[in-house]
């Protein structure tokens, strides 16, 4: 079985972060970060940065305003980086939807899905859309599915997974044509284990067992299969909660544990698939539940035998 292997990339860069959001603009070949929150929740972020394979750079640092647990997506077809959602120093303001070209950020909408964090979201090649599912608003945790075509958010009226949920994670699979969404947890805490898989019509649960469930773990295509790491067995509150540093891939039938080596376990990390250079890229998040510390490493993961 070919082994994912995580090297250390470096340490300078974006300050120490959990929760900022993170894409991969292929047509420019750059991964692009905003925003997140430091070790005190007040302390939120506002900053663009852009990592080219060897080094950071700070590329922005107006745009959207101040916000950690927002998402983002690279839309292919506009060339466009989009971002929604998200917590702002006022709670939850993040309803606005965003675009960052490489040069500027500009404001596309400022209505659509209730304004949310802890929600996820990803990009539909095949349909050009972005998807958006679940999440936490207004103190009620979710279960709507709504797409973004570019000019507007539309919710689609289907039934999907049962439970609401918060802190879950997904990834467009180009190879299948799926939109593939893992764990979390639901309105009374409870960790979930389940997946999801989204075509563009119907919501299909395809495993409820393979992986442990966890929350704010990571998860990308990397183009022969989803890959997530780590996360968090349970709420940061449950004393009983442990932070996972495990790597495992979905080729949609079966989770595969690959390896236990790599980035220390963390959770609210940021991870997303440079598929001009074949290398998943990790930075951040929390390496501890109490106190939370926050990291600033940048990983990346090559295969060998």
């Amino acid at each position: 079985m070919t082994r994912i292997l995580w090297t250390q990339k470096q340490d300078a860069g974006p300050a120490p972060r959990a929760y900022s959001a993170m894409a991969y603009d292929s047509n420019r070949g750059r991964t692009v970060l905003f925003g997140g929150t430091g070790v005190i929740a007040t302390n939120l972020f506002a900053d663009t940065w852009e990592w080219d394979g060897e080094n950071w750079t700070q590329v922005a640092d107006s745009g959207p305003p101040a916000r950690a647990q927002a998402a983002m997506a690279y839309d292919v077809q506009r060339k466009q980086t989009v971002l929604f959602g998200g917590l702002g120093p006022g709670g939850f303001g993040g309803g606005d939807t965003w675009g960052w070209d490489g040069d500027n950020w500009t404001q596309l909408a400022v209505s659509g899905p209730s304004p949310r964090t802890n929600f996820a979201m990803a990009y539909d090649s095949k349909r050009q859309r972005i998807v958006v599912f679940g999440g936490l608003g207004g103190g009620l945790v979710l279960r709507d599915t709504w797409e973004w075509d570019g000019t507007a958010w539309t919710q689609l009226a289907v039934t999907g997974p049962p439970a609401d949920r918060l802190g879950h994670v997904m990834a467009y699979d180009s190879t299948r044509d799926r939109s593939v969404l893992f764990g979390g947890l639901d309105a009374i805490s409870h960790t979930l284990g389940d997946t999801w898989e989204w075509n563009g019509s119907m919501w299909t649960q395809v495993s409820d067992f393979g992986i442990v469930p966890c929350v704010f773990a990571s998860l990308a295509f990397k183009g022969d299969g989803v890959a997530l790491f780590g996360g968090a067995s349970g709420a940061a509150s449950d004393p009983a909660a442990k932070i996972l540093g495990s790597t495992w891939t979905w080729n949609g039938r079966n989770w595969t544990l690959r390896q236990d080596f790599g980035p220390s376990p963390r959770f609210a990390h940021a991870m997303c698939y440079d598929s001009k250079r074949g290398t998943l890229v990790l930075f951040g998040g929390f390496i501890s539940l109490q106190p939370e510390a926050t990291v600033a490493d940048t990983w990346e993961h090559s295969e060998g035998p």
